[in-house]
């Protein structure tokens, strides 16, 4: 069996086949039909992920246009998961259904949200301290949605003295989930701390014997060589891999890691292909925000094409001020075209990270 077959594969989930086993995680503040387009049409991944939607009483109603930006989508980005954020059955179930009829293809429990806010309310990673009320959740979820997909995303326990992964998983398994998406580390490790294998395995072998290869277990963290795709599979037994703040660096990271595991060449984008890439990308954002929105919005985009670049940073500092579309398109030319003209020769190649250190918007993201 070639590298190609045995860690990266078609994957099913449920009656829905996914193309290749490679997905994008949900991610709050990054996801959004512009983002996730560029990730499939680029990379190539077999799934993606909406930001998550807060689980309310009458989804779609109380901020109709949130509802309608988080779940905005189109048929070339399919197949297409949605998560619910929430911690009410009642209110899980509700939402769920209107993800369901707003177009998702896979509907998705967070348990895996480790920012203060969700530990405060009882949401995404604070559910790994209550096993039942998981399953209670997930029972909901199955019944307003039958046809399609029930999956959970956890991590490994609420934090170290409480591992409590398998119990969730149980729990999910029981009431009907198809599958599970495990971050391999607990909800107080912050990216960075070395993910923990074993978990992922454990809840492979519980899947296996609950359900023998019915139910895949994904695993998530740091997945971003194909060396740890290797050790996932290796170790963890994973099904597929989710890839979270990785991708957000780089739109060609999945077709890489395909590239790296089967010994093919690495796509090496120029600076024609990252300028149109980028120009698409913020029009694609336009059309969902607007203008006023779309200009700020586009800015914590803007490095992820030119990256690994000579005058990246001056180039993203300049950036931020931006407020305008004219202002966008004419600092683009003119970062390009310094670059095809030899004008950035002497500056250093520079490699930013997603986050700089004490980015206050690093507080809210997660996958």
């Amino acid at each position: 069996m070639s590298d190609v077959d045995h860690y990266i594969h078609p994957l099913r989930i449920r009656d829905l086949e996914l193309p290749n086993n490679l997905c994008l995680a949900p991610m709050a503040g990054f996801t959004n039909v512009a983002f996730r387009l560029i990730a499939k049409e680029v990379g190539g991944c077999g799934l993606v992920a909406t930001e998550m939607v807060a689980a309310l009483a009458n989804p779609g109603t109380q901020n109709e246009n949130r509802f309608r930006i988080l779940t905005q989508n189109v048929a070339a980005e399919k197949p297409l998961a949605m998560q619910v954020y929430g911690r009410e059955p009642d209110y899980c179930a509700a939402t769920a259904a209107a993800l369901d009829a707003a177009g998702a293809d896979i509907v998705d429990l967070n348990c895996g949200c480790p920012v203060k806010k969700a530990k405060q309310s009882g949401c995404g990673v604070a559910l790994m301290r209550e096993p039942e009320q998981v399953g209670r959740i997930v029972a909901a979820m199955r019944k307003a949605v039958p046809n399609k997909p029930v999956t959970v995303k956890m991590r490994l326990g609420y934090d170290a003295q409480n591992r409590t992964v398998l119990e969730v998983a149980q729990a999910a398994l029981d009431n009907g989930a198809d599958a599970l998406f495990v971050h391999a580390r607990t909800g107080e490790s912050k990216h960075g701390v070395p993910v923990d294998l074993s978990g992922v395995l454990a809840v492979k072998e519980l899947a296996e014997r609950f359900a023998g290869s019915r139910i895949p277990v994904i695993a998530n963290g740091s997945l971003d060589t194909a060396e740890a795709i290797r050790a996932a599979k290796d170790l963890g037994r994973a099904d597929g891999y989710q890839i979270g703040r990785a991708a957000c660096g780089d739109p060609w990271l999945f077709r890489n890691l395909v590239a790296d595991l089967t010994g093919t060449p690495r796509h090496h984008p120029g600076y024609a292909e990252r300028k149109a890439l980028l120009i698409r990308h913020f029009e694609l954002i336009l059309d969902l925000f607007g203008e006023e929105r779309g200009v700020r919005v586009m800015r914590k985009y803007t490095f992820f094409y030119c990256n690994g670049l000579p005058g990246v940073r001056k180039f993203r500092d300049r950036f931020h001020r931006i407020d305008n579309k004219a202002t966008f398109y004419a600092l683009v030319d003119d970062f390009f075209d310094h670059l095809s003209s030899g004008g950035l020769d002497h500056e250093a190649v520079e490699h930013l990270t997603l986050f700089e250190k004490g980015d206050a918007a690093a507080e809210d993201h997660h996958e």
